[in-house]
């Protein structure tokens, strides 16, 4: 965005409102501040220039991924899937916003047009809170199924989940509505160069209210949802640690099997006991796996991911807010000196860059800290070539077998010449 209106213009676009602003900024205030600053905002120009399209890109490209491998493999039958393909819905939403901010660095002004710029804010802002209270949902969702393990199946259920939400999104839509008439096209005279320059901002009859719904949005996209967070996280952790060493202390005492006269059992006893024992328990853990679409070692897995997720959702977004709560508790930036508000302008585009990279980076997580993530995946690719390959053997298959009936010794020769149809195909495989 380009604007001359100063620091309180900026931090206006430093909060969600404006969050996706800052890919233009730098070249805005560059050219309006002081020539001892302007390098530091060169190299944020460059920066955003070149890694906004390509966080956009594949940002994009991976939440897309993530949608068709939660609801199109087994993972669909898990509530957590709904709240995760959610999640990715949102942050791409938030990513096209911020490609058309990027639009005006190549001279593209999109932003600052009349409709555009109202819906770009207003889809800013439903994207940052639902983004944000998704997260807040499966961290709940996933505290229940920890430290409440017998309600789990009757609380984390998929309908559960599609009614939390349909909830947040209609909260979010409704809530965030008046920023589509507070906001638009703004004129605003540039006193150095002697011009007029359009940015995208807040009307300014209705600074006000505008004042207002931002320190709603900074209770709301803050203070509750990170507390939550950071609360949940810390009891889910403490709970999963818990169970981790009564389990392995469990297993210790059934390597240490004494016999009840005092003495220990006999080896070939002692094996034998432990051997029915486990088989004995595997197969009820593999039961209930079967019940309850995974059983303890898949939750386990689900919730070490959605930790890791939530925790980088914290450290990727907890520089941006900091900033927020700094300029927002000191009236006095103002009246302070020219060098200071450069600099925290410039940690401000450096702290965005994180926030904006938070929406991008979740498929890469799954990737790394999903184990079943990762092999519905690969089954997700594996799935058509396997039913191409299945359909040409089988259409080859019956095309032989066909005609091996029509000799006179009937259904027997169909049978022979199946088998070595069979046979042949499998040779060709292994000879390629």
């Amino acid at each position: 965005m380009n604007s001359s209106g100063g620091l309180g213009d900026y931090y206006f676009n430093g909060t969600a409102a404006g969050a996706a602003n800052t890919s233009g900024a730098a070249d805005g205030i560059s050219n309006l501040w002081p020539q001892s600053v302007r390098t530091e905002f060169k190299f944020l120009e460059l920066l955003q220039l070149y890694y906004t399209p390509l966080l956009v890109g594949l940002g994009s490209i991976g939440n897309i991924l993530s949608v068709f491998v939660f609801f199109g493999t087994k993972l669909r039958k898990l509530s957590s899937s709904y709240y995760l393909s959610a999640l990715a819905s949102s942050d791409t939403g938030f990513l096209v916003t911020l490609f058309g901010v990027w639009l005006n660095l190549i001279d593209v002004p999109w932003f600052n047009k009349d409709g555009f710029c109202q819906i770009s804010i207003y889809l800013t802002m439903v994207c940052s809170f639902l983004s944000v209270w998704f997260v807040v949902a499966f961290t709940v969702e996933r505290f229940i199924a920890v430290r409440y393990p017998l309600h789990r199946p009757s609380m984390c259920t998929v309908a559960r989940a599609k009614v939390i939400l349909i909830s947040l999104t209609l909260l979010a839509l409704a809530l965030y509505s008046p920023y589509l008439f507070i906001s638009g096209p703004q004129l605003s005279h540039d006193t150095r160069q002697n011009s007029t320059v359009m940015y995208c901002g807040l009307v300014e009859e209705w600074t006000e209210l505008a004042s207002l719904l931002n320190h709603v949005d900074f209770v709301l996209t803050l203070i509750v949802p990170f507390t939550l967070i950071v609360v949940l996280n810390t009891l889910i952790s403490r709970t999963v640690w818990r169970v981790a060493r009564i389990r392995r202390s469990m297993i210790n005492n059934n390597n240490k099997i004494v016999a009840p006269g005092g003495g220990s059992m006999n080896h070939h006893h002692q094996s034998s006991v432990r051997n029915n024992f486990t088989s004995h328990n595997t197969q009820k853990m593999f039961q209930s796996s079967r019940r309850n679409s995974g059983g303890p070692s898949s939750q386990t897995k689900v919730t070490k991911m959605l930790l890791i997720v939530s925790s980088v959702f914290i450290c990727l977004n907890l520089p941006s807010y900091a900033i927020r709560i700094w300029v927002y508790l000191n009236e006095t930036l103002q009246y302070e000196s020219e060098e200071t508000k450069h600099d925290v302008v410039i940690l401000q585009h450096y702290c965005q860059i994180l926030f904006h990279t938070n929406f991008g980076i979740n498929f890469a997580l799954y990737c790394i800290s999903g184990q079943n993530f990762r092999r519905s995946l690969v089954s997700l690719f594996c799935k058509n070539k396997k039913k191409k390959r299945s359909r040409r053997e089988m259409s080859q298959t019956t095309v032989l077998t066909d005609f091996a009936g029509g000799g006179r010794y009937g259904n027997s020769m169909k049978r022979k010449h199946t088998i070595q149809t069979d046979s042949l195909l499998s040779i060709r495989e292994d000879m390629t």
